[in-house]
């Protein structure tokens, strides 16, 4: 099928997850929803998102929008040769807590652990089957590498959709997620299944709630930005905590 026609049938919430498999191996890849979530890497790698950082070669891809889109980019991108780590970034939500105050916006993040979390499971409505992956953990090593920069480590939710209801933030938080993501059960599911190290670095844009769309339309730049200059931080300063190279 002509590639304008193939387009034509693709629905657009997916066509920002038809990527382009890398040309050469690298070190990190980089990976983010959408693009403006990667611009701030382009002073560092150049308008083409690839290049290295001191001795870690580096590049920086979209994988798209969603659980769905999310999964079927980060699958595209993970083909041989493998990067030795991939490291996902861009924003989040931070829910309110009763127990502790959310982290504050503008701040970067680093993922503890990755949850899918669904509303109707939360109220008892919904059942995942037993043999449904429901929860991925980070690479420790690389975990461990951005707490020693100053990152406090949180439990990322991932849901289907924008939590606009402050009662049903408050249940999520309650059931001890931190903070919401789409993408980032998707991308550390698919680093999982092709044995590739995964780190989350996402910048606090909003408050999960009835206020958090407005938020993050006045915060995502900045929040993006803090995320993409922790990891610049990470390789200039030699990318601890980075594997050996994947076979």
């Amino acid at each position: 099928m002509p590639s304008e026609a193939r387009r034509r049938r693709t629905p657009s919430a997916l066509r920002s997850c038809v990527v382009i498999a890398a040309k050469s191996p690298c070190d990190v890849l980089v990976l983010a929803a959408f693009d403006p979530e990667l611009s701030p890497l382009k002073g560092t790698l150049g308008p083409g998102l690839a290049g290295l950082v001191g001795a870690t070669a580096v590049e920086a891809r979209a994988v798209g929008i969603g659980l769905v889109a999310a999964a079927i980019g980060a699958a595209r991108l993970l083909r041989v040769p493998l990067p030795r780590a991939v490291v996902l970034i861009g924003t989040c939500g931070a829910y309110a807590r009763l127990d502790r105050s959310p982290p504050a916006l503008g701040q970067a993040v680093v993922a503890e652990g990755v949850r899918l979390v669904d509303v109707g499971v939360l109220s008892g409505a919904v059942e995942l089957p037993a043999v449904i992956p429901i929860a991925c953990r980070p690479d420790e090593s690389l975990r461990v590498a951005f707490v020693q920069q100053g990152l406090p480590a949180v439990e990322i939710g991932t849901t289907l959709g924008v939590t606009v209801s402050d009662p049903l933030a408050a249940e999520m938080a309650r059931g001890g997620v931190e903070v919401e993501h789409l993408e980032a059960f998707s991308v550390a599911s698919a680093c999982q299944v092709a044995g590739v190290a995964f780190a989350a670095v996402l910048g606090v844009s909003n408050i999960v709630g009835s206020a958090g769309r407005e938020q993050w339309r006045a915060n995502h730049r900045a929040a993006s930005a803090a995320a993409a200059a922790e990891v610049i931080r990470w390789l200039e300063g030699g990318a601890r905590g980075l594997g050996p190279v994947v076979d």
